[in-house]
């Protein structure tokens, strides 16, 4: 594969002195605080796209999962109204009828102010019930807070539920309250964290 390497040379000189001239969004210090709700997930410069691109290899195809072709059961839920809650969502997971299917779930919340990040994990016990869970949530507006956003739902990139304990269970969440660790469930009953 010598299909890198060469081409660093031969590019066109970059001409610098234009670049003062047009910065449509001069980001050095214009603004006193820049607008909260263009706040992208670690991405300085990402303010052209609205939405975030996703890799396709997480895409849900739903005939897979129905056929059992595919057997993740691990989701990443996108555009959750930062005031919802832990509780709050396990209380629709409950109401869906979802959670005796869910061993477990983690909504990250940020500790300074008390709001969610915006995107959850959710793990199955079964692919199957995905089925559900999707055709009630994906692309529809959520129930509370009459908000805008539009459930997005991918499969998360670390599958299951003891690589997603794996991720988390190292972490600072350790000490916090309740309300801020991941929760895990056995046969619907939730389990203390870390134990």
């Amino acid at each position: 594969g010598g299909a890198g390497g060469g081409g660093a040379r031969g590019q066109p000189p970059r001409h610098h002195h234009h670049q003062q001239h047009h910065h449509p969004h001069q980001q050095q210090g214009s603004y006193p605080s820049s607008p909260p709700s263009s706040v992208g997930v670690g991405s300085a410069g990402g303010g052209r796209q609205p939405k975030r691109d996703v890799d396709p290899s997480l895409q849900l195809h739903l005939p897979s999962v129905a056929s059992g072709a595919d057997t993740r059961t691990s989701l990443m839920i996108r555009n959750i109204p930062n005031k919802y809650t832990q509780a709050m969502f396990l209380e629709e997971l409950r109401s869906g009828g979802h959670s005796p299917h869910v061993d477990f779930f983690y909504l990250p919340i940020d500790f300074k102010n008390k709001c969610n990040r915006g995107y959850a994990f959710v793990n199955f016990t079964c692919p199957s019930r995905i089925l559900p869970f999707h055709s009630q949530y994906s692309c529809k507006p959520w129930p509370r807070f009459n908000s805008d956003k539009v459930c997005d739902i991918t499969y998360a990139r670390i599958q299951g539920r003891s690589a997603m304990v794996k991720r988390f269970e190292n972490s600072a969440l350790m000490g916090k309250e309740e309300e801020y660790q991941p929760c895990v469930f056995r046969d619907g009953r939730r389990e203390e964290w870390g134990k």
